[in-house]
């Protein structure tokens, strides 16, 4: 049998496109991604504002680090509180799982405004102290609690104003990045391949 390798190697791209869509997301990254944009009309009840923002937050399921960046703009009043509530689905409203009244160095008193920040979920300093009450009473615990509930998509951040001290503009974060982009290029080369030799055999 004479060897191809054309052949061959369209196989190969096949089986890893088809070994790495069936492989969870979870064991594909450390990283999980949400990126929304906020706004009065997520909030519960909503909110009449002209204000926007748009957040991206990432945990890292390794270090347990949640990265946050933020940008808003327009609120009606300065802010007094930002931070990300836990756990309920997406329409709900839930208690304050992070830092309170904000997160470390957060711009309050300000109408607009960026955010870039850490939070260690291993620390006690990163919870608000009822959040840790309320899920087992230890680190730990909350850890666990907060990190299902940000997994399940059952989180929400949001901004609170002197105007609206409830929270003026809110972002669920229940739509998670692309997994991989090279995921799908590779999946595409594949099919290229296998149409492209298609091809060449019917001429």
């Amino acid at each position: 049998m004479q060897f191809n390798p054309t052949r061959i190697s369209v196989r190969v791209l096949i089986l890893a496109a088809v070994c790495c869509s069936l492989t969870p997301l979870g064991l594909r990254a450390n990283i999980i991604t949400f990126s929304a944009p906020l706004s009065g009309a997520n909030e519960n009840p909503a909110v009449v504002t002209p204000a926007t923002g748009f957040t991206t937050v990432s945990l890292n399921t390794v270090t347990q680090l949640l990265t946050i960046d933020l940008t808003f703009t327009n609120l009606t009043t300065p802010t007094t509180a930002a931070h990300i509530h836990c756990c309920v689905f997406a329409g709900g409203n839930a208690g304050v799982a992070t830092t309170v009244p904000a997160f470390p160095g957060f711009p309050l008193g300000f109408t607009s405004g960026t955010y870039d920040g850490v939070l260690d979920l291993t620390l006690a300093s990163s919870y608000n102290p009822a959040f840790i009450t309320a899920n087992g009473g230890t680190v730990a615990s909350a850890e666990a609690a907060f990190v299902a509930g940000f997994e399940d998509g059952m989180t929400y951040l949001n901004i609170h104003t002197m105007r609206n001290p409830g929270g003026e503009i809110r972002a669920f974060l229940t739509t998670p990045e692309p997994p991989s982009v090279a995921l799908a290029g590779l999946a595409l080369a594949a099919l290229w391949m296998v149409r492209r030799r298609a091809v060449r055999v019917s001429k």
